[in-house]
């Protein structure tokens, strides 16, 4: 038996727009979640993916996510902004977000939007590269509930906050990093439960807090870098939650709150105000080539720059598909068959 298939960028979109629509999202906002849910898996981000379709439709069963948030603004400064999620999904309100600090940048050379109350956000980088798009630089900052050790102790402290930034080059060319705080974030973990492979060292804990390289075991990822990784993501939920009044880490430990939530910062510098676009694409560029030009060590065929990896896997899954675990597909087609959306045909591949 195939360990995957292969499914079309179209189609999967298709799918779970369909999915999204019959759970009661406007068309408009079951497109943007099934673009980010797609964008994620055709650039090899299989954990911010098709994956994580299942989980979407039970937080929506749960009444965890607002199907029809009203997105508005409760602070408008000159080069900031703060956007009241209503529990949408981030898919949804990080984009909206994101085009206001692009806005803000325009006028004011720097767009800083925080937002207040949204839900699970995906792949970061999507939105760090839409600044960039718009020939600037992007920053994102997330937060969320604890699901990630505080180094040190066995247990849950803080949350894999992801950081994400882009910066234009040449011809389109985008440098882009997005990173969790952990080792492996949970959504690795869960494709590693898909495929059953086993993990390295030291990227997870189970339940009892314990190392454990089992994926069916892991519950618990390991902060990167061990103090650094946990310190990062404390001082993310400083920077996110706090700045709008809305502490996840503190409240999940004292039991007053204990729902998915999530908090997020982005923001969009606009390099023309600082330094002319072109010259600063060309000095990207530079860099780039200087780097790939150092001695490579011992077993390595090529250096790589934040973001081209996914750059060509995104260019091999636009000509054979987006390979997914039979595990994962087969938790999709039970969604899909739920609200009667066309299950598209698939070809079988073995990773």
């Amino acid at each position: 038996m195939a360990s995957h298939i292969l499914i079309k960028r179209e189609n999967a979109a298709a799918l779970c727009q369909g999915v999204f629509e019959a759970l009661e999202l406007s068309a408009e906002h079951a497109r943007a979640v099934s673009e980010g849910l797609v964008w994620a898996s055709m650039r090899g981000i299989d954990s911010h993916g098709l994956i994580r379709l299942a989980s979407y439709v039970r937080r929506l069963d749960q009444g965890v996510v607002n199907p029809k948030p009203k997105i508005r603004v409760s602070k408008d400064l000159p080069s900031a902004m703060i956007v009241e999620g209503d529990h949408g999904h981030g898919q949804v309100t990080l984009t909206w977000a994101m085009e206001k600090a692009i806005e803000k940048a325009r006028n004011a050379a720097i767009g800083w939007v925080l937002v207040r109350e949204s839900k699970h956000a995906g792949a970061a980088g999507y939105y760090t590269r839409m600044a960039a798009d718009a020939g600037m630089a992007g920053l994102y900052l997330g937060a969320s509930q604890p699901n990630m050790e505080y180094f040190g102790s066995r247990v849950e402290g803080v949350a894999t906050n992801p950081i994400a930034i882009s910066v234009p080059g040449k011809d389109g060319r985008i440098l882009s990093l997005d990173m969790a705080t952990a080792i492996a974030g949970v959504g690795r973990l869960m494709h590693y439960k898909a495929t059953n492979e086993t993990l390295a060292d030291g990227w997870a804990l189970d339940a009892e807090g314990n190392p454990t390289i089992d994926p069916q075991k892991a519950e618990i990822p390991t902060a990167l870098g061990g103090p650094k990784g946990s310190s990062m993501s404390l001082l993310f939920e400083c920077m996110t939650s706090l700045m709008v009044a809305s502490p996840l880490v503190s409240r999940w430990h004292n039991g007053s709150y204990r729902r998915h939530q999530q908090n997020g910062l982005v923001t969009a510098v606009n390099i023309a105000d600082f330094t002319d676009l072109e010259e600063y694409k060309t000095d990207v560029e530079a860099l780039i080539t200087e780097i790939k030009k150092l001695p490579k060590a011992d077993g390595v065929e090529e250096i790589l720059v934040p973001g081209e990896r996914s750059d060509r896997i995104m260019a091999e899954r636009k000509r054979l598909g987006i390979p997914v675990p039979i595990k994962t597909w087969l938790q999709v087609c039970e969604v899909a068959e739920r609200f009667a959306v066309r299950i598209p045909e698939v070809k079988d591949f073995d990773d």
